[in-house]
């Protein structure tokens, strides 16, 4: 076995005359660089535009889907015809539906707010007795009456999609007349 290095090997295997080696680039520094042709492109003649192909014509066109109060003329094949639509009122498809949640959890805690303050006093300056049994009376009667009023309100769709705000303002008497009720039990 002889000792020979990968260069040794590679040339015995390349021969002088296989193809890597007449295709190799040859650079000869004595020889000027070719220029590249730099002249500007010819302006191409501008193409004639393309005949407008006649089926856009068969399309209707557009209609606006929402009437307006104006008068509107529709052309058929021989006669105009005037029609006059009248605008529905819009109203509302539904207030965001966390709003009307945020509304009610609100309006039940105003209702209950003195039995919400009397609960945070209680946790606050309350005697050692009512801290230990965790202020359980004023919590037991707040929560009675915070629920109550959240149910009441949720079901009588106070501040819902289609009330008016006159039909909240009773629906809130209604719910502090509850309320009164509530405490005579």
């Amino acid at each position: 076995m002889t000792n020979t290095s990968a260069r040794d090997y590679v040339e015995s295997y390349v021969k002088e005359d296989d193809y890597l080696v007449q295709e190799q680039p040859r650079y000869d520094p004595t020889k000027p660089v070719s220029q590249l042709n730099t002249t500007p492109l010819e302006q191409e003649p501008e193409a004639e535009p393309a005949q407008a192909s006649e089926h856009y014509k068969v399309h209707l066109p557009t209609q606006n889907p929402i009437p307006s109060t104006t008068t509107n003329t529709t052309y058929s094949n021989e006669t105009p015809t005037t029609t006059t639509t009248t605008e529905p009122q819009i109203q509302w498809a539904a207030r965001d539906f966390k709003e009307q949640r945020n509304e009610i959890h609100e309006t039940a805690l105003t209702v209950c707010a003195d039995l919400h303050e009397s609960l945070f006093t209680c946790f606050k300056d309350g005697s050692w007795w009512d801290k230990a049994k965790m202020c359980e009376e004023q919590k037991q009667t707040f929560w009675k009456c915070y629920n109550t009023q959240k149910r009441f309100l949720k079901d009588v769709n106070y501040k819902g999609p289609v009330t008016t705000e006159q039909e909240d303002n009773r629906i809130l008497a209604e719910a502090y007349k509850l309320r009164k009720k509530l405490d005579k039990e």
